[in-house]
């Protein structure tokens, strides 16, 4: 007889369901009020912390596929948020970089991120962040280690 499993007990389950929670809510910030949708608003953070990449990079680093990250580059693009220009390493790919209007839109929805921020952990003492963040770099960790394994 095989085991019963409860989703409110199995880890891979509870992180999905919260991660999805939390990202819906937040997203209302920048869907609403600045007409950015959630893949947008990680290209544009990503862009904003490391200045030029290209899309096959942003995708890896906001784990996303690359079908999604191209479509939010090119609105991104059109709405003359980004850049893109010939990448001088790979004549096939492109260089994706914040526009100044990139870089505005920024400026104004992070303040607003990090007080929904705020309140998210409002409930949480200094603490149990810390902990909660080095439980995730754990995890983290681990994942990474099992998709390695045969």
């Amino acid at each position: 007889m095989s085991e019963n499993l409860s989703l409110e007990t199995f880890l891979p389950y509870r992180c999905v369901t919260l991660a999805e929670r939390i990202s819906t809510s937040l997203s209302r910030i920048y869907a609403e009020q600045f007409g950015v949708n959630v893949a947008e608003w990680r290209i544009l953070s990503v862009l904003a912390e490391h200045d030029r990449l290209q899309a096959r990079d942003v995708a890896l680093i906001i784990r996303m596929d690359k079908v999604k990250v191209s479509r939010a580059v090119a609105s991104l693009v059109e709405r003359k948020l980004l850049l893109r220009t010939a990448s001088k390493e790979d004549g096939r790919a492109s260089d994706l970089r914040l526009s100044a209007s990139g870089r505005r839109l920024y400026g104004e929805i992070v303040p607003r991120a990090l007080q929904w921020e705020k309140l998210l952990v409002q409930p949480l003492s200094a603490g149990e962040q810390e902990a909660l963040f080095k439980l995730l770099d754990k995890l983290d960790t681990r994942v990474a280690a099992l998709e390695t394994e045969p």
